[in-house]
């Protein structure tokens, strides 16, 4: 018996392994145009065409692209192309070098010279030195030894100086790093203003803008006279940071108190906020945590005398309560909890029986995964007691016909593929307890048959016929 497929299979490019065509003596009656045998007698595959069987065949079976080429096939017309490469390039009629080259990571010679015409040019010809020729002129030279020989030398950029400079006159326009020693014997003026410097006093620097001390920096203090701003981070390594200020703007929502210490439970009992009373030190309020009890401890909680301590409380974080909560009402995610849970309330219920479960109508009662796994059913299946016929048969005592069934191998917990029947064992019967399943071929290992109970289930689908 075979399993009688009405829709194409879609495979979705995957692979279709260990397949056999049809085996027949003789071409297949009544054939529809792409169907495929496998002839026994002259051991040849056929396939159809519009109008008649065509063999699959012939002297050449493929076209390989050897090195240095694409292409090549194993059926039709076949084209075979020479491969482009790393600055070279496979035209129509030619293989020419590529005009701009890109991947190109090592030129040596002893006698390169790089450039666009006799006059300009870059000369690697003399050892250890790289030689610009400008206009016709050998105008900058560098050498190994790491000077630059040049006639005039216009810098727009940044300069990094290792060693010692000595100039008579600098014009730059960019910056200037130095890895040495920069000696200054006066102070340092911004274009000749006197109103813009930096001055150099004994153990004192004095930032000037337009003749104002904003940034002094002495032995012991630094005094800013102006705004701050850090664009970076702020680290500050004393003891004791104070603010004389009317007010404190926090951006970030969260403060971290003990960050230094990794919150170990010696360390973080105590953090927290005190709020300092300036007239009675004993009645400061306090927000503190105790690691002993993993709990907040507030100092003042009471209200005015004769009334709760919380007319209203909103907790965001959870709540641990030892002893029994009472209450007249109870709200969970804005819905009224009741006393006996509906369709459209939260509340009390009753858990199902098994029976209750496979019955699948009950209404008032919530299933268990016990209850649950009670309306499915699992059946091994032993393949040496398979006798010619290949069917098993397997009851289930589920009550309806309305059943899932599913078989695979347990060896490769693959899925297979076979004939299943909501009958006995004749495949004539219907049954809502047995099911039958017939394999055509014994499979190579056991089998588990998985069997689920729909019982219950709302017919509720709408069936159009077009």
């Amino acid at each position: 018996m075979a399993i009688e497929y009405y829709s194409s299979i879609d495979l979705n490019k995957n692979e279709l392994q260990n397949a056999v065509v049809q085996n027949l003596s003789s071409a297949p009656g009544s054939p529809v145009e792409g169907q495929i045998y496998y002839d026994t007698g002259d051991d040849v595959i056929y396939f159809r065409n519009a109008s008649a069987w065509v063999s699959i065949g012939g002297d050449i079976t493929s076209v390989v692209a050897g090195a240095g080429m694409t292409g090549g096939g194993t059926t039709g017309d076949v084209t075979l192309n020479v491969i482009g490469g790393d600055g070279i390039t496979a035209n129509a009629n030619d293989v020419a070098i590529t005009a701009t080259q890109t991947t190109i990571t090592s030129i040596l010679n002893n006698a390169l010279v790089i450039g666009r015409d006799a006059t300009d040019q870059i000369k690697f010809s003399t050892n250890n030195e790289i030689i610009f020729r400008v206009n016709g002129g050998d105008g900058v030279t560098f050498k190994g030894s790491g000077e630059i020989e040049a006639t005039s030398l216009d810098i727009s950029g940044d300069i990094d100086i290792d060693g010692t400079a000595n100039l008579d006159a600098v014009d730059i326009d960019g910056d200037v790093d130095i890895a040495g020693t920069l000696t200054i014997a006066s102070d340092i003026i911004h274009t000749g203003d006197t109103n813009n410097k930096i001055g150099f006093g004994t153990d004192t620097q004095t930032f000037t803008t337009g003749g104002t001390a904003r940034l002094t920096i002495t032995d012991a203090t630094s005094t800013i006279s102006n705004n701050l701003i850090v664009s970076g981070d702020l680290t500050v390594s004393g003891d004791t940071i104070s603010a004389n200020v009317g007010t404190l703007n926090v951006e970030d929502k969260n403060i971290t108190l003990n960050q230094s210490s990794s919150d170990s439970s010696s360390t973080a009992d105590g953090a927290g906020i005190t709020i300092q009373d300036a007239v009675n030190a004993d009645t400061d309020a306090t927000l503190l945590w105790n690691a002993a009890s993993d709990k907040f401890v507030f100092s003042h909680l009471i209200e005015a005398p004769g009334t709760s301590i919380f007319t209203n409380l909103d907790i965001s974080g959870d709540v641990d309560v030892d002893g029994t909560l009472e209450t007249d009402a109870l709200t969970i995610g804005g819905a009224a909890v009741l006393a006996q849970a509906t369709a459209s309330a939260v509340g009390a219920v009753e858990l199902a029986t098994s029976a209750e479960t496979q019955t699948g109508t009950d209404t008032a009662r919530a299933v268990t995964p016990d209850g649950l796994a009670a309306r499915s059913v699992v059946a091994d299946i032993d393949v040496s007691s398979l006798t010619d016929a290949n069917i098993v048969t397997i009851t289930h005592n589920l009550g309806t016909a309305d059943i899932l069934v599913q078989v695979y191998d347990k060896t490769t917990e693959a899925n297979i593929m076979c004939d299943i029947a909501r009958t006995t064992d004749d495949f004539s019967t219907a049954s809502t307890s047995v099911v039958s399943i017939d394999f055509g071929t014994a499979p190579p290992n056991d089998c588990r048959a998985l069997i689920t109970s729909l019982k219950g289930a709302t017919a509720s689908g709408t069936v159009a016929y077009t």
